[in-house]
């Protein structure tokens, strides 16, 4: 069974067109065309995830700002709040353009308190995907106390998830806990400290544009699968999902990484938050023959 918790959060897109500068101030004037909403963060990631496993399970916070949002299903359990975060991106002729974040720190812990007794099955893994917008306010203790094989996309310092299954930071969150690697034989040597100091079964990378990096009882280095980026919004959630995917799936954590890796690739070709396929997945695992 696949568990996805952490942070949620709600992406608003406005569209619209641009053929003219305001008269008010040098700034372009949008003509709206149309609007949505998509759930972000670790909804995102369940989005992709249950696209391939349909009985993933999903716990996180929700609001009374938008309630359609958050449907009734037994394979969600939402806990109320405040405020969650919202963040509005304003696209004009296909261009990103601004972002407006409206969002305040959750001060509730009642999720933080009760998930792990409604998931306690040890042969499942729960992917933690943290913002840092206090869904889960100590990480560690969660993973302590967790049967199952934690996979976290992390926010806080990586001391925070010392004992998970698998960190997934991104170069500048590996980065700002090592210092500056100046060079790949850097990269790796501190990646494998990392991964030993922390107590990581294993430490995946993700490098942007110069692949990805995995460090277990060996070190790989697979290169971008990208093809041509149109947006990088929502690349990391839908490269965690296939880490949980091909985890879930019994794969090799090689296969997984590299599946993953495709995946993510195709999500920076689409505009927006994209959500998987099943013909993505297919796609994806052909990158292992």
């Amino acid at each position: 069974m696949i568990y996805v918790t952490g942070d949620m959060i709600i992406d608003e897109y406005i569209y619209g067109t641009t053929t003219r500068i305001s008269p008010e101030a040098p700034v372009p004037i949008v003509d709206l065309t149309s609007r949505e909403k998509r759930w972000g963060g670790c909804g995102n990631v369940y989005n992709n995830i249950v696209q391939i496993y349909s009985t993933a399970r999903l716990a996180c916070y929700k609001d009374n700002s938008n309630l359609d949002m958050f449907p009734i299903n037994p394979y969600h359990a939402f806990f109320d709040t405040n405020k969650i975060p919202l963040k509005t991106r304003i696209m004009s002729n296909n261009r990103y353009m601004s972002r407006i974040d409206d969002e305040e720190y959750i001060q509730n812990s009642e999720l933080e308190d009760k998930i792990l007794k409604l998931w306690n099955a040890e042969s499942g893994l729960i992917v933690l995907s943290d913002y840092n917008k206090g869904t889960i306010k100590n990480p560690l203790e969660f993973i302590k106390n967790a049967k199952a094989k934690v996979l976290v996309d992390p926010k806080l310092s990586l001391d925070n998830y010392k004992g998970a299954y698998l960190l997934k930071p991104n170069k500048k969150e590996f980065e700002d806990y090592v210092g500056v690697c100046k060079t790949p034989k850097e990269l790796m040597a501190k990646a494998q400290l990392t991964r030993d100091h922390l107590e990581l079964e294993h430490l995946v990378v993700t490098l942007g544009e110069d692949g990805v990096l995995l460090v277990g009882d060996t070190i790989e280095h697979y290169e971008s699968e990208v093809e041509e980026v149109f947006d990088v919004t929502g690349a990391g959630d839908t490269f965690m999902a296939g880490l949980a995917l091909g985890t879930e799936a019994g794969m090799s954590i090689s296969a997984s990484t590299r599946t993953a890796n495709k995946l993510a690739g195709i999500a920076v070709s689409h505009n927006g938050t994209y959500t998987i396929t099943g013909e993505d997945w297919i796609e994806s695992i052909k990158v292992l023959q």
